[in-house]
């Protein structure tokens, strides 16, 4: 039975490219099988570049990572093994079923979903969300939330390692 509290959500701003990949890096760190993180956010976020970082936080180099939008799901081995899903190109909720979602789900590595709001609903309720949001060409706002209690520990120690919420990264 998991255990479902009240969400907690936290707000950054990053000024560069390479603050987005360190901030998905602190992400990362903390990452242990099971978890699973969804990003939503305009083509040209920085979706990829985030988990650029996440890789960096799992000991995976980060020149192996690459959009996955051609074939949909990218695996890379480091201190856990890493899904990189991409759902972009499918157009309903039967192509994305066709994936069989439910095995990267099953707890044995860790999940980055980017498009996750053309899933909607269908995401365990551990999942912790990252709404990233072009503010201009170069800054991005990045947003973490989640319920679950696994969630709000993650973006707990976050808050605690990198600083309190809508704080600017230079």
């Amino acid at each position: 039975m998991a255990l479902r509290v009240e969400e907690v959500s936290l707000k950054y701003l990053t000024t560069s490219v390479e603050k987005t990949v360190w901030l998905g890096e602190q992400l990362g760190i903390q990452l242990t099988d099971g978890d699973i993180i969804a990003l939503i956010g305009d083509l040209g976020g920085g979706k990829t570049w985030f988990t650029k970082g996440v890789a960096i936080g799992l000991e995976i180099g980060p020149d192996y990572v690459v959009s996955p939008t051609f074939t949909l799901v990218n695996e890379y081995r480091g201190r856990h093994q890493l899904f990189h899903i991409d759902l972009y190109r499918l157009k309903n909720k039967a192509e994305i079923m066709a994936l069989d979602l439910e095995g990267y789900l099953s707890g044995e590595g860790i999940v980055v979903l980017e498009w996750a709001d053309r899933w909607p609903g269908e995401l365990p309720e551990e999942t912790i969300q990252v709404e990233l949001r072009m503010v201009d060409e170069h800054s991005r706002e990045l947003t973490f939330s989640g319920s679950h209690l696994r969630a709000r520990q993650i973006i707990g120690t976050l808050r605690d390692k990198v600083g309190l919420s809508l704080k600017r990264l230079r």
